[in-house]
C-alpha cells in the first residue's frame, strides 16, 4: 500500500469512481419529476412556445373549441408519457377541465390551489386558461386521483436505469484499476532508477549514471541527478587530488626538518646559526602553504571578513606598479602600464586586491623571460573595471586554460616549488574576485605566445566615495 505504483493506481480507480458516482447523482437529480416538470413549463412559456401559440389560437378563433388538435401534437412529443408519470391538462379560468392527456382518466375541475401553480393563458389582459403539467396519482386531499403506473412501465425503466449505471460503473472501476496500474508503473519506473542512483552514490560509487527516460519532468530530474553525481565525481577527483598535493608539498619541508635535526642530533651538522636558519626557513614555507590554503578555504566558502570601500583603482593599480618595478628590472623585464587619466572606482578590500594584484604579476615574472614585457592596464567599460595583466611570456596550451586556476596546478610540471611556487597563487586570485563579486579569466594564444589574465569588478557609486587616508590603510592593514 505505501508503493507509488499502488497509490496512483487506487487514485485512478478513486477518480474514475467518484466521477461515476458525481455523474449518476447529478443524472438522477436532472431527471428527478419536480425538476423535469419545471423545464417542460419553461419550454412552454419561451418564445413561440406552447403558450403563445395557445394565446394566439385563442386570439383568432374566441374560444378553446378543437384545441384538442393542438395539444394532441405538443403532448406527444413529451417524454413523460413513456413513464405514465404525468399528464399535460387545459382548464378555463374556472378551472373546468377542457384537455387531458389521451388515455387518462379526465378528471372535472382543478381547485383554485392548484391553478395556481399553473401557467395562465392571457389574451387582451384576460386570463382565458390554464396549462400544466400535473401527476396522475396524487395525494390525499385532492378532488381526483388516478391509478398508480405499470411496474413494467415506471419502475421497470427506472431498475434498468439503475442497472446500466451500475454496469457502467464496474467497467469503468474495472479499467481505471488497470489503466491506472499500467501508467503508475510506467510514471514510477524513473524513480526506480533514482532510488539505485541514490544508493551507488551512497556507497560512494560516483560513476553511476541513471537513464534519463519518462516526462519530461522525469528526464530533467534524472539529467540535474546525472549533473550532480558528475560533480561530485569531480570534487572527489580533485579533493583526491588536492589531498596529494598537500601531502607532498607538506612532505619536503617536513623531511628536510626531520632530516636536518636528526642530523644535528647525531652530531653529524654542527649547531650554528646557518643551519638553524635553513631550518627557520622551511618553518616560513609552511606557515605561508598553510595560510594560503586556510585562505583560499574562507574565500571559497565566502566568509573571508572583507573591508571594502569605494577606492580609485587608478591610484592602486600605480601603488603596486611601483613595488614590482624594481623586481622586475633585476629580471630585464620591462613593467609598463596604461592607466586612465580619470578615477576607477570599485568598492574593494584594498589589502586582500592588492594581494591579488600582487599574485597575477608573480605569476607573470615567474613565466615571462628576460628581455620580456609585462603590461598592467584598466579601464571603464559600462558597468564594471577591467583590469588586465598581461605579459610576453611563455604562454599557456589550449589544453590547460581551463586548469590555470586549479590548487597546486602548474602549467610547466618541470617547474618546482622553489622556481614555480606551490600553485596556489592563482586559485587564490580567483577566490578573492569572486569573494568582491567579480570575475577572471585568462586566454593565451598558445605556447611561447603570452597570456593575458583579466579581471572584471562592478563600478562603484559616486555618491559618498572617500578614499581612504595612507595612515588609515596603513592601520586596516596592520589591523588585518
Amino acid at each position: 500500500m505505501n508503493r507509488l505504483w499502488v497509490r496512483l493506481s487506487l487514485a485512478f480507480a478513486a477518480i474514475v469512481i467518484i466521477s461515476f458516482g458525481a455523474i449518476s447523482f447529478t443524472a438522477r437529480l436532472y431527471f428527478a419529476d419536480n425538476n423535469l416538470r419545471s423545464l417542460a413549463l419553461a419550454y412552454f412559456t419561451r418564445e413561440a412556445g406552447l403558450i403563445d401559440r395557445l394565446e394566439a389560437y385563442y386570439g383568432d378563433r374566441g374560444s378553446w373549441q378543437g384545441v384538442s388538435t393542438l395539444l394532441e401534437g405538443a403532448d406527444s412529443a413529451l417524454f413523460f408519457n413513456a413513464a405514465n408519470r404525468r399528464i399535460l391538462i387545459l382548464t378555463d379560468p374556472e378551472g373546468q377541465v377542457l384537455y387531458t392527456t389521451a388515455g387518462a382518466d379526465r378528471p372535472s375541475r382543478q381547485e383554485a390551489s392548484q391553478l395556481q401553480e399553473a401557467l395562465p393563458i392571457s389574451v387582451d389582459g384576460r386570463i382565458v386558461g390554464f396549462l400544466d403539467l400535473i401527476q396522475r396519482e396524487r395525494p390525499s386531499g385532492r378532488q381526483f386521483s388516478f391509478e398508480p403506473p405499470p411496474d413494467d412501465i415506471s419502475s421497470g425503466l427506472g431498475e434498468r436505469a439503475r442497472e446500466f449505471l451500475l454496469q457502467v460503473l464496474l467497467i469503468g472501476a474495472v479499467l481505471a484499476t488497470v489503466f491506472g496500474m499500467l501508467v503508475s508503473r510506467w510514471l514510477s519506473a524513473p524513480l526506480i532508477h533514482l532510488v539505485s542512483g541514490t544508493q551507488a552514490i551512497a556507497r560512494r560509487d560516483l560513476s553511476f549514471r541513471v537513464t534519463e527516460q519518462g516526462s519530461a519532468e522525469m528526464r530533467a530530474v534524472s539529467n540535474s541527478f546525472n549533473e550532480m553525481a558528475a560533480a561530485l565525481e569531480d570534487a572527489e577527483t580533485l579533493r583526491r587530488s588536492m589531498l596529494n598535493d598537500i601531502a607532498h608539498e607538506l612532505r619536503t619541508p617536513l623531511t628536510v626538518l626531520e632530516g636536518n635535526l636528526r642530523a644535528i642530533l647525531d652530531d653529524v651538522y654542527p649547531l650554528e646559526k646557518a643551519e638553524i636558519a635553513r631550518l627557520y626557513d622551511q618553518t616560513r614555507h609552511l606557515h605561508r602553504l598553510v595560510d594560503d590554503l586556510r585562505l583560499l578555504a574562507q574565500a571559497e566558502a565566502r566568509q573571508l571578513p572583507l573591508q571594502r570601500t569605494p577606492s580609485d583603482l587608478t591610484g592602486l593599480l600605480e601603488e603596486v606598479a611601483e613595488l614590482f618595478t624594481p623586481l622586475a628590472g633585476e629580471k630585464n623585464i620591462s613593467l609598463e602600464t596604461s592607466l586612465p587619466p580619470a578615477s576607477v572606482l570599485a568598492a574593494v578590500d584594498r589589502m586582500r586586491f592588492t594581494q591579488t594584484l600582487q599574485n597575477l604579476l608573480t605569476n607573470a615574472l615567474q613565466h615571462t623571460p628576460a628581455g620580456g614585457v609585462i603590461t598592467l592596464s584598466l579601464r571603464a567599460e559600462e558597468e564594471t573595471a577591467a583590469i588586465t595583466v598581461a605579459d610576453s611570456g611563455d604562454g599557456i596550451a589550449p589544453e590547460d586554460i581551463a586548469r590555470v586556476f586549479d590548487r597546486f596546478y602548474r602549467v610547466d610540471q618541470n617547474r618546482t616549488r622553489d622556481t614555480g611556487g606551490v600553485g596556489l597563487g592563482l586559485a587564490i586570485a580567483q577566490a578573492l574576485v569572486k569573494a568582491h563579486d567579480g570575475k577572471i579569466d585568462v586566454t593565451s594564444a598558445g605556447v611561447g605566445q603570452g597570456s593575458i589574465f583579466t579581471i572584471r569588478l562592478p563600478l562603484a557609486q559616486g555618491e559618498d566615495v572617500r578614499e581612504p587616508e595612507p595612515a588609515q590603510r596603513l592601520a586596516a592593514d596592520i589591523s588585518e
